[in-house]
């Protein structure tokens, strides 16, 4: 299952290294097939990615959007009830192999994550325009933060 999961630009080495145990993340669940107005397999995980980015800056508070995209075996993955409809719990360490992509802001966006973060609707919405970096798993050790 292909899970996205919020993360911070601190924990960048924890995730290069496999010492990490995320307690939840975002995917294409049952509840979010039920209730979204798009049925695009590829809509939906943006969905699941745009939920674990926000999550990033609003619960973890990274200065940057960081989302890490991992598979892991359906079993490790459980829906979340009463929690976000893309939510999933986790229960499994996720080692690097694991690790298909990283999601990252630009730097540019800093300033409105920052807005964001502290409660700016009007930054939240500009994050939500802008596409966010895609790194595959390789380009991990050179990332440019």
């Amino acid at each position: 299952m292909r899970v996205f999961i919020p993360g911070t630009t601190a924990d960048l080495d924890r995730y290069r290294e496999g010492r990490w145990e995320p307690e939840h993340g975002y995917a294409v669940t049952p509840r979010l097939l039920e209730i979204s107005a798009f049925d695009d397999p590829d809509e939906l995980a943006e969905q699941a990615r745009d939920a674990a980015a926000e999550d990033s800056l609003i619960e973890l508070g990274s200065p940057l959007r960081v989302v890490v995209v991992v598979d892991v075996p359906r079993a490790d993955a459980s829906p979340a009830p009463g929690a976000h409809p893309a939510a999933v719990t986790l229960g499994a360490r996720v080692a690097r192999r694991d690790i298909a992509c990283v999601f990252i802001d630009e730097a540019a966006a800093a300033a409105d994550v920052r807005a964001a973060a502290g409660g700016d609707r009007a930054a939240l919405d500009r994050l939500e325009a802008r596409d966010l970096l895609w790194f595959d798993e390789s380009e991990l050790d050179d990332l440019p933060l």
